[in-house]
């Protein structure tokens, strides 16, 4: 079982909250969660003098717990216990992260729109602030999951999203893939055909497949592709594996979040989330590589 004792639903009072909310409770249909927290944080800055003046005395944080309260009425169903948390501070990223460490949140759920870059700029700042595991819902996502994929670089961080995704899979009876892209030593071209190079870098990524699953022999079973980067980057041929095989959830993992923000997420999560993927993608740290 995989227990999630808090988990935070990051909302911004657009028309994805009612989904976010919704996918919120597929989650909590189908996890341990054991309590979660609904969040905005109203940045007052950003409001025109004239708008504030209008405002006058309302209570616009009341106002706006009582129009997210609507929200979870209508598409949480009271699935478990929750909370609404509304803020006002200059800084979104800070606040959230600092929301994660007080109520020891394990999981963050983010909604992304598929078009403009707002929500994918401030998005990208939590994904390499917060520190916590991060799922995120697409605009266009289906709640339907039924295949998972997770591509793995044999790293530490690859192998724990590995485990997550093999518990997920065998607790609500999930198809999963493992995939592995790999890239050939151009400049030794044309010292060595690329024909042998292929066969000799397969060679060695099946060894290292058979040597995973000898020290981890449940998830012997779990089928693995390997696809080589050619000329694409290896988000690329993520995304492009993740569309051919009609996979619903990608989990990625993610090496430690470090104490300077722009070190804490790395470049291929990075270029996935920046991607068009239209399905959940659930960004994972392994407790131990969170730095508090």
């Amino acid at each position: 079982m995989i227990p999630i004792d808090a988990m935070m639903v990051c909302l911004d009072l657009t028309d994805l909250d009612e989904k976010l909310v919704a996918f919120s409770r597929s989650v909590c249909e189908r996890l341990q969660v054991q309590k979660v927290y609904f969040v905005h944080n109203i940045k007052l800055y950003e409001l025109a003098d004239d708008f504030r003046e209008m405002l006058g005395d309302l209570d616009l944080s009341k106002e706006v717990e009582g129009n997210i309260d609507d929200i979870v009425a209508e598409q949480f169903d009271n699935i478990t216990d929750y909370e609404i948390l509304i803020s006002q501070e200059p800084n979104t990223e800070v606040i959230l992260a600092d929301l994660v460490r007080r109520y020891r949140i394990k999981l963050t759920l983010l909604g992304k729109t598929m078009s403009g870059n707002r929500t994918g700029a401030q998005g990208t700042k939590l994904l390499r602030i917060l520190p916590c595991s991060v799922l995120v819902c697409p605009e266009t996502a289906s709640f339907n999951i039924r295949k998972v994929l997770v591509p793995i670089d044999f790293s530490d961080t690859s192998l724990h999203a590995l485990r997550l995704s093999k518990t997920l899979s065998d607790q609500l009876g999930l198809a999963l893939e493992i995939l592995h892209v790999y890239r050939l030593p151009t400049q030794f071209f044309p010292l060595i055909s690329e024909e042998e190079a292929v066969r000799k870098a397969v060679e060695v990524v099946r060894g290292k497949f058979a040597d995973l699953q000898k020290r981890h022999p449940e998830i012997a079973g779990v089928p693995y592709t390997l696809v080589r980067a050619a000329n694409k980057s290896i988000a690329e041929r993520i995304a492009l594996h993740l569309e051919k095989g009609h996979h619903d959830l990608l989990v990625l993992g993610l090496r430690g979040n470090n104490a300077l923000p722009a070190l804490s997420l790395g470049s291929v999560p990075t270029e996935v989330y920046n991607s068009d993927i239209d399905v959940p993608l659930w960004l994972v740290y392994a407790d131990g590589e969170i730095r508090k």
